[in-house]
């Protein structure tokens, strides 16, 4: 009996220092609001999320990432991919840093772009200019009874708020609802 007790205090004290380690990078690390849009998940065993794929300022010109990205983007303006609008290119490591206000992705030397020390970003092209969006969705646990807050109409954005940890993704804290030429993000109620 003594050693299932002995046991079970190791485990909680486990789950505790974990908590205690989320709390306190809450409290002492940066938070952010990054534009998101839903990613389509297939984790049926993980309870009610939504998956989201983040987004962040490049730290890059339009100018410099064509530089640098211009075979890939030759073949996405060829028609040779599939879905070119939507396909990823610039695929690079880094990290995410606030830098006025605003989450910027930071990125760093590593020549295996599959297997980051961190994280990993790529890039689309839904329109004329280029986006940067974390590869790895964050995901975002809602309650059974919260409506689903990704139906959104044409004018309105979604958006997460997130802690920015040292290493790692961001870890949501709230989902916000911003409407096209407002700049305020009203945070939403999913209770």
């Amino acid at each position: 009996m003594t050693k299932a007790i002995a046991v079970a205090l190791i485990q909680i004290l486990i789950v505790s220092s974990l908590g205690a380690k989320l709390l306190y990078d809450r409290r002492t690390r940066p938070q952010a609001w990054f534009r998101t849009a839903r990613y389509d998940p297939n984790l049926p065993i993980r309870g009610r999320y939504v998956s989201l794929q983040i987004e962040v300022k490049d730290s890059r010109s339009a100018r410099e990432v064509e530089s640098k990205f211009a075979d890939e983007l030759r073949v996405l303006d060829n028609g040779q991919s599939r879905f070119n609008r939507f396909s990823g290119f610039g695929r690079e490591c880094g990290s995410i840093e606030l830098m006025d206000g605003a989450p910027v992705a930071v990125f760093d030397d590593s020549p295996a772009i599959w297997s980051c020390d961190n994280l990993t970003f790529d890039r689309w092209r839904p329109g004329p200019e280029y986006r940067l969006r974390l590869a790895e969705p964050i995901l975002f646990f809602i309650s059974d009874t919260a409506k689903d807050p990704t139906g959104l109409n044409r004018e309105q954005e979604l958006w997460v708020l997130a802690t920015i940890p040292r290493k790692g993704p961001p870890r949501p804290i709230a989902l916000g609802i911003k409407k096209a030429g407002e700049q305020d993000i009203r945070p939403l109620a999913l209770d």
